[in-house]
C-alpha cells in the first residue's frame, strides 16, 4: 500500500510539471504583446519628472468659489497719495443781495429772511439789516414810497405810535404799510432790537432807531421798494 501511494504522488508531480512548462513556439515567431509594449511605452523623460516635481498638487489649493484661483491680471500698485480735489465753492453770503430782486436804486425787503438791503444805483449796498415784519403781507412785488411821516400812530390803536414812517403800500384792510421805528405803546417798545429778524409785526416793517433814521434820510417819495419772499 505504501508503495502504491508513493507511485501515485510521483505521477501527480510529473503531471503538474508538464502543465506548467512553457509552450514551444515556432522558430521566428514574434510576441505581439511584447512588441506592442516596447513600441508604445517610453521611459519618462527628465522634462516630465521635472514638471511633476514642481507642480503643486491640486489637493493643496482651496477650491475657487468664483472665477479662478490664479490671478490672471497684474495688480497695480496702491496710489502713493490721495488725488488733490479743488476746494468747494464758498457758500453764498447771507448778506448778499438776493437774486431776482430788481436793479437800480432801490430797497429790497425779504419776508422769509426778515432783512432789508438799501442799494445804490450802481448796485452797491449802502446798508443791510434785520427787521421785523409779517410773513403774509405785503405780497411780493414792486412798490414805491408814496408817503412819509416823522411821527404817526396806528389807526387801530391811538396809544401805539412810531417815528420815521416811510409808507410804500397798503394792507388788505386799507391800512398803510411802511418802514418805521419799533413802535411804542404808552411809551413802551413793543419789542427789543435783539428780537429783530422775527416776524412780530402786525403788518409794517419794524426797524431799530438807527436803521429807521437811515431809511428816513435815504428813501424819499418815489423810491422803489422790491418785496420778495
Amino acid at each position: 500500500m505504501r508503495r502504491l501511494l508513493q507511485l501515485f504522488c510521483v505521477s501527480l508531480l510529473l503531471a503538474g510539471s508538464t502543465l506548467l512548462a512553457p509552450t514551444a513556439r515556432p522558430a521566428g515567431a514574434t510576441d505581439d504583446s511584447s512588441t506592442t509594449d516596447s513600441s508604445t511605452t517610453e521611459p519618462a523623460s527628465s522634462t516630465d519628472s521635472t514638471t511633476t516635481s514642481s507642480t503643486v498638487p491640486s489637493s493643496s489649493l482651496a477650491p475657487a468659489s468664483r472665477g479662478t484661483a490664479v490671478q490672471v491680471a497684474p495688480t497695480f500698485p496702491a496710489p502713493t497719495a490721495a488725488p488733490t480735489l479743488p476746494p468747494p465753492p464758498p457758500p453764498p453770503s447771507p448778506l448778499a443781495v438776493p437774486a431776482n430782486s430788481g436793479n437800480g436804486r432801490r430797497v429790497v425787503y425779504s419776508k422769509s429772511r426778515m432783512r432789508v438791503w438799501v442799494i445804490e444805483a450802481n448796485g452797491q449796498v449802502s446798508r443791510t439789516y434785520l427787521v421785523s415784519g409779517r410773513l403774509n403781507q405785503p405780497n411780493p412785488g414792486t412798490y414805491s414810497v408814496f408817503s412819509r411821516s416823522s411821527y404817526t400812530c396806528s389807526i387801530k390803536s391811538s396809544s401805539t405810535c412810531m417815528r420815521w414812517m416811510v409808507r410804500f403800500t397798503k394792507g388788505p384792510s386799507g391800512d398803510n404799510i411802511g418802514f418805521h421805528e419799533i413802535p411804542r405803546k404808552n411809551g413802551v417798545p413793543l419789542q427789543s432790537d435783539a428780537q429783530l429778524g422775527q416776524a412780530l409785526s402786525a403788518g409794517c416793517v419794524r426797524q431799530s432807531t438807527a436803521d429807521a433814521q437811515f431809511m428816513w434820510a435815504w428813501a424819499g417819495i418815489g423810491t422803489k421798494v422790491i418785496v420778495i419772499w
